[in-house]
């Protein structure tokens, strides 16, 4: 058929994309449009479902896709094959890459180890301080700095008046 020719070729599959994608819109906006109870509401929404319903009709007569063959990628996937494991055969004659792995897994759990040791006294060391803080300390120790506070305050103003009384005896020797 011309038809099922035409949607293999690849101006007919640029036609149903565009088709598709403009019908799909129309609705969209024919709905939006409907929901808000704007002019031309019914027209856009006909017009897209109209266009829905062609492309859904010559989609009938679209080629299906090919059918890949899966086990000859992948030996796996053989029916009545259960030798398929989670990890793929590598060849490693000389146990090297084995070997590495092993090396590598060791570092890791080694490593772990010692994030843990750490983080354990870092965790004890944490709970020693928070123990030893008293709040009644912190209380005593914010009262005495209010009351040291108020005695430079008071002190400034002994300054001061010293100060002031120098200077009036200097004004008037001069």
């Amino acid at each position: 058929m011309k038809l099922q020719r035409f949607l293999a070729s690849r101006a007919g599959k640029r036609f149903y994309n565009l088709a598709y994608c403009w019908g799909a819109c129309l609705v969209i906006l024919g709905a939006v449009f409907k929901i808000a109870h704007m002019p031309y509401d019914n027209l856009f929404l006909m017009i897209g479902l109209f266009t829905e319903v062609f492309i859904f009709f010559i989609s009938g007569f679209d080629v299906q896709a090919s059918e890949y063959k899966w086990e000859k990628v992948f030996p796996q996937l053989h029916e009545g094959d259960n030798t398929a494991s989670d990890t793929p055969d590598i060849p490693d004659p000389s146990g090297k890459l084995a070997a590495r792995y092993a090396e590598q897994m060791e570092r890791l759990d080694k490593n772990i180890k010692q994030l843990n040791v750490t983080y354990e006294a870092q965790i004890k060391k944490v709970s020693t301080c928070s123990s030893s803080i008293n709040p009644e300390v912190f209380a005593s120790l914010e009262a005495e700095t209010l009351r040291l506070t108020e005695q430079v305050k008071l002190l400034n103003k002994q300054y001061s008046r010293m100060l002031e009384a120098m200077n009036v005896g200097n004004n008037s020797n001069k």
